[in-house]
């Protein structure tokens, strides 16, 4: 699907239903008949949009160096979206956002609309856009993603917290396939941040992004960005290869915990096995002529196990 919008003079993005402004157009899983009529319409090649439907496209960048009116430019970024199947823990992926500069038009592309993005053309609150100044709306994309891997981490470490919490009451299949969910969902943000990150590297030596100091300070906000999530990326996995050797303990633990308790009842068990079969052979035995001699035995069997029960609680193997 195809949509198109302009900027109002009052700074408000708006629906350009007849296409008559166009300055920006984005495209939401696009057919090939759509990309075809977008790409003979701008003259740039196919792959510029055609990419976005690869799910494992990665981060690129093309004539970012070259003016509007002399090339189509293009920002391939991995931006991060959050799944949830209803049948387990969310997850986070990323996908392929291209975003292209043409002589009078913004074109972006990519096969599910990201937040931010619907975000931007609703005029939400702290998602002000400009689709006239061409150079200011890839940064303001740029930011935007940056600000989205940051806010999902932070949903990542809350839930390696809580993780962390149950594993201190019980361990469950369920347990590990969260945590193999959140383990997959960082190797996709390490990824495609380091993959983001020289499409940065590169604007900040691009004249056209960095002509005076408003755009150069907005442009290293995004790389410090883009740098704290790289960050924080570290720090969550470090914190899950501890979880996860925790798990592994805890597991384990719980195991010879387990098979220790058995032990435990066995022992305890066999007590009165014992003095039943001594007492059931066909010899002369004590208490045999005494009135009552299955209730000696009986209580005689009971005391036992129970010095055998304070001996093992004693040793901590109950």
């Amino acid at each position: 699907m195809i949509q198109s919008y302009y900027t109002t003079k009052q700074g408000k993005i708006t629906h350009d239903i007849d296409f008559t402004h166009a300055e920006w157009l984005h495209l939401s899983d696009p057919t090939d008949n759509e990309i075809d009529g977008v790409v003979k319409h701008f003259g740039f090649p196919k792959d510029y949009l055609s990419s976005v439907l690869d799910p494992d496209e990665v981060s690129r960048y093309e004539n970012l160096e070259m003016k509007e009116s002399e090339s189509s430019s293009l920002a391939m970024f991995l931006y991060p979206l959050k799944v949830d199947d209803g049948l387990s823990d969310s997850e986070y992926i990323t996908r392929p956002l291209a975003v292209i500069l043409t002589a009078n038009t913004i074109i972006t592309a990519t096969v599910q609309t990201p937040d931010f993005i619907s975000n931007m053309i609703t005029n939400k609150p702290n998602y002000p856009s400009d689709s006239t100044n061409q150079e200011r709306f890839l940064l303001d994309i740029a930011w935007h993603i940056s600000s989205d891997y940051i806010s999902y981490l932070k949903e990542i470490n809350y839930k390696i917290e809580k993780l962390e919490d149950t594993l201190t009451k019980t361990t469950n299949n369920r347990q590990l396939f969260s945590l193999m969910a959140l383990q997959k969902s960082l190797v996709y943000f390490d990824t495609a941040i380091e993959s983001n990150h020289p499409i940065f590297k590169r604007l900040k030596n691009i004249e056209r992004f960095n002509q005076n100091k408003k755009s150069l300070s907005f442009l290293h906000d995004v790389v410090v960005e883009n740098q704290q999530a790289e960050a924080m990326i570290k720090q969550s996995n470090q914190m899950l290869e501890q979880i996860s050797a925790i798990f592994s303990s805890v597991i384990s633990n719980n195991l010879n915990n387990i098979m220790k308790v058995l032990t435990s009842i066995t022992i305890v068990l066999t007590i009165p096995n014992i003095i039943g079969a001594l007492w059931g052979m066909n010899v002369s035995l004590p208490f045999e002529d005494t009135p009552g001699a299955f209730w000696i035995l009986c209580l005689i069997s009971l005391i036992i196990c129970l010095v055998t029960v304070w001996m093992l609680r004693k040793k901590d193997y109950f």
